[in-house]
């Protein structure tokens, strides 16, 4: 409760007297205006000329660069301001720089569409422009990076270096050729992870809010980045993990094995959109933004249940029993979603059922399991996590749905969803700060990832989970997981990382995190990966 006192105030004294944001209904897109070659030399020529004359004494606060009409993240210590293009475009977006004080005016003081607009964005070129004072006849340089990808501003009275919530304005920019390419949004937030708190690079869970002007805080559900209506979303840092595309192309991966093969109108899985992040004036560099996993992501009513499985702790009725709900966290490892605190003793009813079940005979296992498990979804987890060998998501790093099924077990079908699949396709987990908690181990390319609950599927035939196992895996063997398929997807995981310029401002930024960008070593594990799945399913 004291929390939500703080962030609230934090709220109503950042934003003042701003109490209200519009937001305009999305329009359908349209091609974006275009600059032609040597567009710009009247005005380089104009900024040259002013620059020889003026003096070089305009302060940097008095420039607060805009483009369209649209403030830009900037890094104030450099000067340099972040403006998203589509590089997959060949033609620079047309528009104009400004300044927020029309007393500020802007030049570009090198024509940029003469460059090769892809070689530009993709090298991280700083663009001159010069900001000038008409009036008091003063001027400064300032630069201009284009990037490939989204750029998230954050303004705060907090200090992120020692604050750990916090509150403020935020706003998400996507390409400048669209309409409507700026979000705007009051927020609050607070950092979230586990050993990845342990880094400099802090990851933030970031709530979108109204402030009314009486001082109610209330969720603000917007569309970011063209995924869903949420007024939640998760700030994955990308720290560790050298290629910076793991989650993202594992991400892509359960799309099209299971996050949509269900029975419900329900997205069983994350999405995720690469930004480029900004706060107070401070260049914070490359960030994965993920939809939530929560009630409205599974469609979970209030007659249903979600857990999630967040350490990685024995699940057994001795220790659910002896436990109270306070400790389910730290004793279990499993977390409520979707309930008021840590929920009732009857919220958690299904969890311990389903442990129940875990510890029953195998006779009696075999039966309630096949009731109680969608063994679809089974078969879909089980080659996921084994093709990845993601022995992270084993014990913990999963969510636990119970849905309605008049079919199920007591009503009930247990759906299981991956969560936060970085320590995969050779990296495992090693207790080492030093490290960054991580390991690379190709030696696991042609281990099998042990699941006790699911081995024990496998091993009593559970609702002949064997064929089916075999059966899905030849079937996305032709779809999502062929060599084609998963060569396009992991193309553009590494476009949108390194041909947007990002991954080496990133590897400036943070010189202490890994930036190895060893896509042929984890290519060379996928493949080697496949061919050992291939020969132990068929078998």
């Amino acid at each position: 409760m004291t929390k939500k006192l703080v962030l609230l105030f934090s709220v109503v004294l950042f934003i003042g007297s701003l109490f209200f944001f519009a937001y305009p209904e999305k329009k359908e897109e349209q091609p974006a205006e275009t600059l032609t070659a040597g567009a710009l030399a009247g005005q380089v020529k104009e900024a040259s000329r002013l620059y020889k004359r003026l003096a070089k004494t305009l302060e940097a606060d008095q420039v607060k660069l805009c483009f369209e009409g649209e403030e830009l993240a900037c890094d104030r210590e450099q000067m340099i301001f972040y403006l998203p293009v589509d590089m997959d475009l060949e033609e620079w977006e047309a528009g104009t720089f400004s300044n927020v004080d029309d007393g500020i005016e802007i030049l570009p003081m090198k024509d940029y569409t003469l460059l090769d607009k892809q070689e530009t964005v993709a090298q991280g070129l700083q663009i001159p422009f010069l900001a000038w004072n008409r009036e008091g006849g003063t001027c400064r340089k300032v630069y201009v990076v284009f990037t490939g990808l989204p750029v998230v501003k954050m303004d705060t009275t907090a200090d992120l270096d020692i604050d750990t919530v916090f509150a403020g304005a935020v706003s998400f920019y996507e390409a400048c050729g669209q309409e409507d390419w700026v979000l705007t949004s009051v927020f609050e937030a607070h950092e979230r992870g586990q050993t990845t708190r342990a880094y400099p690079k802090k990851g933030y869970r970031v709530n979108l809010v109204d402030v009314t002007s009486t001082g109610i805080s209330r969720k603000n559900k917007q569309s970011v980045l063209g995924m869903r209506k949420s007024d939640s979303w998760i700030f994955y840092a990308i720290y560790s993990d050298g290629t910076k595309v793991r989650d993202k192309f594992n991400t892509e991966l359960w799309a099209g094995i299971g996050a949509e093969d269900t029975p419900y109108d329900a997205y069983f899985g994350t999405k995720m959109k690469y930004v480029e992040l900004v706060v107070n004036g401070e260049y914070r560099g490359l960030y994965g933004i993920f939809e939530p996993v929560d009630k409205t992501q599974l469609a979970i009513t209030d007659e249903e249940y979600l857990y999630k499985r967040t350490y990685g702790r024995a699940l057994s009725q001795e220790l659910f029993d002896s436990a109270g709900l306070d400790d389910y966290l730290t004793v279990l490892g499993m977390e409520i979603k979707g309930k008021k605190g840590n929920g009732t003793s009857l919220d958690w009813k299904q969890l311990r059922q389903f442990i129940a079940i875990t510890e029953e005979e195998d006779e009696k296992f075999a039966q309630d399991a096949q009731q109680l498990l969608d063994l679809d979804n089974v078969a879909d987890i089980w080659i996921y996590l084994q093709f990845l060998y993601g022995e992270d998501n084993i014990y913990k790093n999963m969510f636990f749905a119970f849905k309605k099924d008049t079919d199920g077990y007591q009503g009930y079908k247990l759906y299981l969803v991956p969560w936060d699949t970085d320590l995969t396709w050779g990296n495992v987990y090693v207790d080492s700060k030093e490290e960054l908690y991580v390991k690379w181990a190709p030696e696991n390319a042609d281990r099998y990832l042990e699941w006790p609950l699911l081995d024990r599927l496998i091993e009593l035939d559970v609702g002949g989970i064997r064929e089916r196992i075999k059966d899905r895996w030849t079937e996305l063997r032709s779809g999502i997981l062929s060599e084609e398929s998963m060569n396009d997807i992991f193309i553009e995981c590494t476009h949108q990382v390194q041909d947007s310029g990002a991954f080496t401002r990133d590897a400036a930024r943070w010189p202490d995190s890994r930036h190895d960008a060893d896509y042929d070593g984890m290519k060379q594990f996928m493949k080697e990966r496949t061919e050992f799945l291939d020969k132990m399913i068929q078998q």
